[in-house]
Parts: structure tokens; sequence; C-alpha cells
């Protein structure tokens, strides 16, 4: 598998090499490699704390490395694409589920007096990923998150913050400030999909997403309103396998104001039908059980810095999530899985070295009340400590 993808990825440089005339084509990327510590206590009477201290990529943003170009087609129109993979920098390996692409595959048409469409795999909205996502980095000074522990949004706001396939997206042109955004996948995750599982069908998972930014001066807004459509399952009669979970539905927003000696970052989100499946960073927490069988809703809220310092920068931020019970689709789950709330606290600091690397530092703790008892009916409130350092060179 491995020599086959690096037959195409030749045939694919070398395409572009002989085509760099008609179309500016660029390669580009990011490798980031570094030291974690993490101690986990997941307070349960048969499990024991664990401790680790490896080496890791990705930890404060992730290893990519892609291939993007456009090309004027004169009167105001032009086209474009990005191409972008992501992988291990640790051992070398692609990311889980061995996608070339895995960040974005995509293609633009752009004009000046329309807009941009957006045709492929494409980041969604509420995402950092590629030229669609409009949260990630934008809102959050530790971006989706850093590490396994250390809360930005993803480890705090659930669902999201990921690409999808089949995707299609509009962005208008900025109008005093404000761009308008609208999407739709048609099959999140087609390449993981079962086999009864079809595009454009109830019987897999997709998801549509409105959104708005405004910039004007220091300031800066980002809004989003999505909802997954989760798939139904069916056997080859038509006849439904299992439980129908109900739709998710959030509401995203987010706020920066720049101070000059300081960057402020608040954000939040009201989540209802948000399957246990979506949360993440929890790990060895052991914290957040049920799987498909059982929705939440609820909010989650941040509030976080930047500050210039040392000829580098120092972020803090702080995350509380609330999530009540909203349906359990199973008995199991209905016994077995109640409400569960997080707080997280992460601090760190990025010093340049030069205009394309840097280093960062950075320690965060998360405690969470479990949705799911120990074995002796008591209730778990495991608790996570992170340290970590590495090194980030772009090219």
């Amino acid at each position: 598998m491995q020599t086959k993808l690096s037959v195409a990825l030749a045939a694919t440089l070398a395409g572009f090499a002989l085509n760099a005339q008609a179309a500016n084509v660029e390669v580009y990327g990011l490798i980031d490699t570094g030291l974690n510590y993490q101690h986990v206590d997941a307070d349960r009477t048969s499990v024991d704390d664990v401790s680790k201290f490896q080496m890791k990529s990705s930890q404060s943003t992730p290893n990519r490395w892609g291939l993007r170009g456009t090309e004027d087609l004169g009167e105001g129109l032009k086209v474009g694409f990005v191409l972008e993979g992501q992988f291990n920098s640790d051992d070398g390996s692609l990311m889980p589920g061995n996608r070339l692409f895995h960040r974005a595959a995509q293609i633009m048409l752009m004009s000046d007096d329309y807009g941009t469409l957006v045709l492929g795999r494409s980041g969604m909205l509420r995402s950092g990923f590629g030229t669609t996502g409009i949260w990630g980095g934008k809102v959050s000074p530790f971006s989706n998150s850093w590490g396994d522990y250390m809360v930005g949004s993803k480890y705090i706001m659930p669902g999201g913050f990921k690409p999808g396939d089949n995707t299609i997206t509009y962005q208008s042109l900025v109008m005093s400030g404000l761009q308008l955004h609208a999407q739709y996948s048609n099959q999140l995750d087609a390449a993981g999909a079962d086999d009864w599982e079809e595009e454009g069908k109830n019987s897999t998972d997709r998801q549509w997403a409105l959104g708005a930014t405004y910039t004007g001066g220091p300031v800066h807004v980002a809004a989003v309103l999505d909802s997954v459509l989760y798939g139904r399952a069916y056997d080859k009669d038509g006849n439904l396998l299992g439980y129908d979970p109900d739709d998710s539905l959030t509401f995203s927003l987010a706020a920066t104001y720049d101070f000059g000696f300081m960057k402020l970052y608040a954000s939040g989100m009201y989540f209802s039908d948000m399957l246990a499946s979506e949360f993440q960073g929890h790990g060895d927490m052991q914290s957040l059980k049920g799987g498909n069988g059982v929705s939440y809703k609820g909010y989650s809220l941040q509030l976080g810095t930047t500050v210039p310092a040392w000829g580098g920068t120092v972020k803090a931020n702080v995350g509380w999530m609330d999530a009540k019970v909203d349906h359990s689709y199973t008995q199991t789950a209905e016994e077995t899985y109640g409400d569960t709330d997080r707080i997280g606290f992460s601090l760190g600091y990025v010093y340049p070295l030069s205009k394309k690397a840097e280093v960062y530092v950075g320690a965060g703790v998360t405690k969470d009340s479990a949705n799911n008892k120990d074995t002796d009916g008591s209730s778990a409130d495991p608790i996570a400590y992170e340290v970590l350092s590495g090194l980030l060179i772009r090219f």
C-alpha cells in the first residue's frame, strides 16, 4: 500500500511540475514533534493510575504536507485546488484511515463578483481545517486543543473539528468585514463507511452548517449553526436496524479582541442530541462512554488570552462543559449512563526561532465528572495532568 502511495505521490508531483507555468503551484507543510508527560487518575477502584512519558507529534499544531495552486482565468474568475495530508512525525505513519489527503482534497471556483465555491473533502465550518474551517486558532489560543488533555475548543465543545467527505461549501464575498458561509456534506466519512451506507441517504451520517465571520479593526467574530444528520442502519430489505438517533443541533459563537498588549478570546456553544461518541479528549480518563447509545444536551464556555512576553507569546485558556442526558436509545444506556461535566485549564508559551521555526512548552489539567459509575456504584471524578514541549518547523 505504501509503495502505491509513493508512486501516486511521485506522479502527482511530476504532473504539477510539468504544468507549473500554467498555474501557481506551491508545496507547503509543517512538522511538529516533541516530548510529552501525562498522568491520569481515572478515580476507579479497579483501574490503576496511568503515567506516560513519550515522544509525540502534532502536539500544538497537526503535522501536514500539501499542494495548493490557483490559475487566473480572466474576467474576475480563478480556479484552485488544495491537497493536504497529515502524518505522524514520531514514526512516519499516515493518520488513521490511511488517507493520502486526510485534511483536504478540494477544488475551488473563485469569482470577484459572486464569492467562492469549494467541492471535495474539506474542513467543516466549525474546525480549523483548510480554506473552509472558520474556528480553530482563530477563536482559541490553543486552537482545537494541545496534546491529549490541554483544553482548546474540541476538548470542551463536542462534535465537528474535522474535515468531511463529499462536501460543498459556499463562501460569500467579504462585505464591510462580514462574510457568510454555507456547507453541506453528503457523507461525512465515505472512506470509513460500512457496506450498507449510501451517499446522500439516511443510512449514513451527513451534515449541514451555516456560518458567519466578521473582522473589523481589533474585533473578530465567528458564528456557526450546524447539525449532524445521523445515519440510520437498514438491512437489504429496507428494515430499520436498532435505534434511530435524533439529529444533533449546535450553535457556536466566538469573539476575539486585540488590545495590542494582549488578545482576549471568548467562545461558547449550545448543543442538543449530541451522541456520546462525538465528545473528545477523554482517553485514559474513561469518563465519557456510551458511544451512539446515548445523546446529550448542554453548553460549553471558553475564555482565553495571548500576551506577548520575552520575545514570544504566553497563552492561557480555561474551559467548562456541562452535559445532561438528552436521549437514551438502549435499555443498557438508560440504566448505565448519566450526566457529565468537565473543567480544564491550559497554560503555554511559544518562542519563535525564525520566521518558520518555533519552540513551545505547555501544561494543563482537566477534571471530569464521569457519565458512568464505578464498579462499586460510586461516582467517578477522573483528573488528567499533562506537560509537553516541542519544536515546530514550517516549510
